[in-house]
């Protein structure tokens, strides 16, 4: 290798390092750029998201409106210096960078040319400069980014919970089943029960209820053997009170995913242990919201939103028939609103 190839190699070296102190110093600007504005478009953005799920009478997870009021009192104490240094200390660096990259790409074309005199010229002086602006960039960049840190995480977990909601609502507008009065919907995701038919449908969980309904497809018209015309049919394999689960556990389940669920259900409901194939996110998910549900979480978060009273789980309340008067001995579920009189069979209604 001749010298002036050893000098070109040795300039392509240094100009790589400048060309990334500069990519480094963009790369910071449009970060501060970019995270100012997902925090101002999630301000936006929550309240009307919130506001959706409530007036399609979602009426779960309360702390919701808390929380973004919480967001939205710290936004507002660190907007102002926050976008103040992003307008008068971040943005100015950004012409500086867009130039010095513009020189650099001319250094890089002068050292191809055979220009290797010129080139270390302006490798020495665009090296300095270079440096300089990816430190003051940085700096300049965590006077926006630090104040805001801790709001994204926040921001995240409440996207999280209202995508959650959103997910219900479409799932129970799919349903085949009503809700019954004072009923509302919680949480419901897609899984495939393991038992019977295997079939592929939906978990549903109201504050009364847990239910899977099992979905197939049936062809109604075909041409050549391809379907070109079909339905979804839904059908309610497991309608049980929520207080009739003992417990949900996560395991091993399934032949693909590898992650489901266990629905354990207390001897006195005559259900047998079921396992559903979902993801492992979801369970982890379904077995969170089984123990909201069954701590009474649920019904004083939507006994709040509604303006209504709190109901109490009936397990340790004495039923008695209003036909035979004899006392109904059984445990009363959460979630249960009627019983059958073990002696004359009447359906009693729990108060």
């Amino acid at each position: 290798m001749s010298q002036i190839d050893v000098e070109r190699q040795a300039l392509y070296s240094r100009l790589s390092s400048i060309e990334s102190d500069l990519s480094r110093a963009s790369s910071a600007i449009n970060e501060a750029r970019n995270n100012v504005a997902s925090v101002e478009g999630a301000m936006s953005s929550l309240p009307s998201r919130l506001t959706s799920i409530r007036g399609r009478g979602y009426a779960a997870l309360g702390h919701l409106e808390t929380d973004i009021d919480s967001l939205s009192k710290r936004w507002n104490d660190v907007a102002s210096g926050v976008k103040q240094t992003l307008v008068c200390n971040v943005e100015p660096l950004a012409s500086q960078v867009n130039s010095l990259q513009t020189e650099a790409r001319g250094l890089r074309s002068q050292i191809g040319s055979g220009n290797i005199s010129c080139g270390q010229s302006l490798e020495s002086n665009l090296s300095v400069a270079a440096s300089s602006i990816c430190s003051k960039a940085v700096s300049e960049a965590d006077r926006v980014n630090i104040p805001i840190q801790d709001l994204f995480s926040c921001v995240k977990v409440i996207d999280d919970d209202l995508k959650l909601a959103e997910k219900t609502l479409v799932l129970f507008g799919q349903a085949n089943f009503p809700l019954k009065e004072c009923e509302c919907s919680v949480l419901a995701f897609d899984g495939k029960i393991l038992t019977g038919d295997k079939s592929d449908g939906t978990l549903y969980f109201t504050n009364q209820r847990f239910v899977f309904e099992a979905k197939k497809e049936v062809a109604l018209e075909k041409k050549l053997f391809i379907v070109t015309k079909k339905r979804i049919d839904r059908t309610v394999v497991i309608d049980q009170p929520v207080g009739a689960i003992k417990e949900i556990a996560k395991g091993r389940v399934g032949i693909i995913a590898w992650t489901g669920i266990f629905v354990r259900f207390k001897p006195g409901s005559q259900a047998e242990e079921t396992q559903f194939d979902v993801e492992g996110g979801e369970a982890d998910t379904i077995i969170k919201f089984f123990d909201y549900l069954t701590n009474g979480e649920a019904d004083r978060d939507i006994a709040k939103i509604k303006g209504t009273t709190a109901t109490v789980a009936p397990s340790k309340q004495l039923v008695q028939c209003t036909c035979c008067f004899a006392p109904y001995t059984r445990e009363v579920y959460q979630g249960q609103k009627t019983v059958k009189c073990e002696y004359c069979g009447t359906q009693i209604v729990i108060q």
